[in-house]
């Protein structure tokens, strides 16, 4: 089985995307109030977060189509 190197990007990016949408669905409940400097340059938006992930299965559907995925 050979493992390609957007295999590997588009996992890592999903786990982001995970990560984020949690964040932003779950602001001001299961994390604190402090926040990263450059969330005062880019701050949680819950639009952002599906645009993301409508992107990344974008992608995913693509790169299964080309059977590089799953």
């Amino acid at each position: 089985m050979v493992i390609y190197t957007e295999a590997i990007l588009w996992y890592i990016l999903a786990a982001d995307a995970l990560v984020y949408n949690v964040m932003v669905w779950t602001q001001n409940k299961f994390h604190h109030k402090e926040y990263h400097w450059i969330s005062a340059h880019f701050p949680l938006n819950r639009f952002f977060g599906l645009f993301y992930v409508g992107l990344l299965m974008w992608v995913g559907f693509t790169l299964h189509r080309m059977q590089i995925i799953f």
